[in-house]
């Protein structure tokens, strides 16, 4: 997003041009049943729109510029489903696919089925179980993220938190087989890094603009660093990772 658009083929092509190790995206479905990469609640942001995704076919989604909002140098972007991601990135790198919950007219319930079985279905459609340790789902719907467990147990899941969870609720991840958990950096903490690596759980963590905010949440023990910026992100990590080498060559 620092610099361009969202959730588009060009800011992802950006992300991996800085050697980043994956991408973040956000997934929602449409009213005739289409995974679609796209954030927000509704289309007026990004398209100046009226209605949300859920409420709309993908046939006139796809008529719609998803970059010019950001500059004139990215019109044309168009939005990506998510099966075109899928082929395009799956093995590339990390795919982290965050679920968003409904938004529309939709019924909740529905919504929230229709989009768990679309995800687990596209997935196992367009990318080997090869590639199936570097694919994330994650989202802060507890019951989403359930639903597509039993779908998809093979799959990696995130929980998408607010604050740490206490030492009980690392337990109850464990029991539900989720793979960890993805905290704002403001609440990112050694000690509970440290109990999540002890318990065999990742921690991510959003979302680090700036080489402090990196240099502290790596310091911490974090294993994904998500941000806006690649490029600052992964000059600082570059630097993190000199500094460190050269303290532990002059410790020897």
């Amino acid at each position: 997003m620092a610099e361009a658009p969202e959730n588009v083929e060009a800011a992802f092509e950006l992300a991996f041009s800085y050697s980043a190790d994956g991408i973040e995206l956000d997934v929602q479905i449409t009213a005739d049943g289409v995974a679609v990469v796209f954030h927000d609640d509704t289309l007026r942001r990004i398209t100046g729109r009226r209605g949300a995704v859920a409420d709309s076919k993908i046939a006139d989604l796809l008529k719609l510029d998803f970059g010019r909002w950001y500059s004139e140098d990215f019109r044309g972007q168009g939005l990506m489903t998510l099966e075109s991601v899928l082929k395009r990135y799956a093995g590339r790198g990390i795919l982290m696919i965050e679920l968003k919950s409904a938004s529309g007219s939709q019924d909740p319930y529905k919504y929230k089925r229709r989009l768990c079985s679309e995800v687990t279905r596209q997935i196992r459609l367009h990318a080997s179980r090869q590639m199936h340790d570097e694919i994330y789902i994650l989202g802060f719907d507890a019951g989403m993220i359930a639903e597509c467990r039993v779908l998809a147990p093979e799959l990696n899941y995130i929980l998408n938190t607010k604050k740490p969870p206490s030492s009980r609720g690392l337990k109850t991840a464990q029991s539900k087989n989720l793979r960890g958990y993805c905290l704002p950096r403001r609440k990112l903490t050694g000690e509970f890094t440290g109990l999540c690596r002890r318990m065999g759980l990742v921690v991510a963590v959003y979302s680090c603009n700036t080489p402090g905010q990196v240099f502290s949440a790596l310091d911490k023990g974090a294993d994904i660093i998500m941000t806006d910026d690649p490029g600052l992100v992964a000059k600082a990590f570059e630097q993190h990772v000199l500094s460190c080498q050269k303290r532990r060559f002059t410790e020897k």
